[in-house]
């Protein structure tokens, strides 16, 4: 199959979808229950993905009693990978239609949906992927964290070496992360990405204080804002960046910030693969818990047999 369209939909219409499965994440963070809450009604097949890793703290206690409560089935996963076949077990239709909250999944987890789906799979002529994200409410945590390195999200072996090097950069609030990026990627043309507006106006406020000194190296017109909750408008821009200097640049793309934003360049990754992806390594983990705030943020992801 093939990614053959994504579409914005209105938090008001969440639940307006009949899916065959609806797939969850089972973490600490007090919102990953939070899309499950407003689903309650849904009566097809419920799954929350744990990893064997997972941090039995903060809230995982009371996000394991609500889902074994209402008819989850707990998945542990021993692996990094999850078996999509697996997940995807007993739905017989040719066309499947999944809820698939994101809220506290690994990069990693979500790329594999996308990734199984666009491979060749004859069990379904059709999928309508509805990608939730539960957005987190501002924590004024300053305490600096220092980059280690910049990790290949994945390894790209057929990528050509182009002479110069373009960086599409994710701002996050935290200070120096994104300019110590910077200095690692050395890159030649440098394009920033931000949430404006974002979900609480002091997100915004610290990504100016906090990265000024590289927005200040950044001509203006490649410092762009982008809507927190609409993942259709944020892959066109990222499409709308990419392919006019995608020929001269090999391209890589950093998403920091919302997870949604991660989401958007996943899928620009599954249409152009010579796109680096990478992520900023840390010398210390932060772990914290996150409430939830505002309206989820919907998206609808189609995929089609290929012609």
């Amino acid at each position: 199959m093939e990614l053959s369209s994504i579409h914005h939909i209105e938090s008001e219409k969440l639940a307006d979808f009949q899916a065959d499965l609806f797939v969850s994440t089972l973490s600490h963070e007090s919102r990953c229950i939070a899309i499950a809450k407003m689903l309650e009604d849904v009566t097809c097949r419920k799954v929350a993905l744990s990893s064997a890793d997972q941090l039995n703290d903060f809230a995982y206690k009371e996000n394991l009693d609500y889902y074994n409560l209402h008819g989850f089935e707990v998945m542990p996963l021993h692996h990094e990978i999850p078996d999509i076949g697996q997940i995807m077990y007993g739905i017989d239709s040719k066309e499947a239609r999944v809820i698939f909250d994101c809220t506290s999944m690994s990069q990693r987890w979500y790329y594999e949906f996308f990734s199984w789906f666009a491979e060749s799979q004859n069990r379904f002529e059709n999928v309508t992927l509805r990608f939730v994200y539960t957005l987190a409410g501002y924590v004024n945590d300053d305490s600096p964290r220092k980059v280690k390195k910049v990790k290949e999200f994945l390894k790209i072996e057929s990528r050509k070496k182009k002479v110069k090097k373009a960086l599409i950069l994710g701002l996050g609030h935290e200070a120096k992360v994104s300019e110590s990026i910077y200095k690692i990627e050395k890159p030649d043309l440098v394009y920033l990405y931000y949430a404006d507006p974002p979900v609480d106006k002091r997100f915004v406020d610290q990504v100016f204080v906090n990265n000024h000194a590289l927005i200040n190296l950044t001509p203006i017109r490649n410092l762009i804002a982008y809507p927190i909750n609409n993942g259709q408008a944020i892959y066109q821009s990222l499409m709308d960046t990419i392919l006019p200097i995608r020929n001269e640049y090999s391209i890589t793309l950093i998403p920091q910030g919302p997870k949604i934003f991660s989401v958007a360049s996943m899928l620009v990754q599954i249409g152009y693969p010579d796109i680096m992806i990478s992520y900023p390594v840390f010398k210390k983990t932060q772990v914290s818990d996150r409430q939830p705030c505002g309206a989820p943020v919907v998206l609808d992801v189609y995929f089609e047999e290929e012609d």
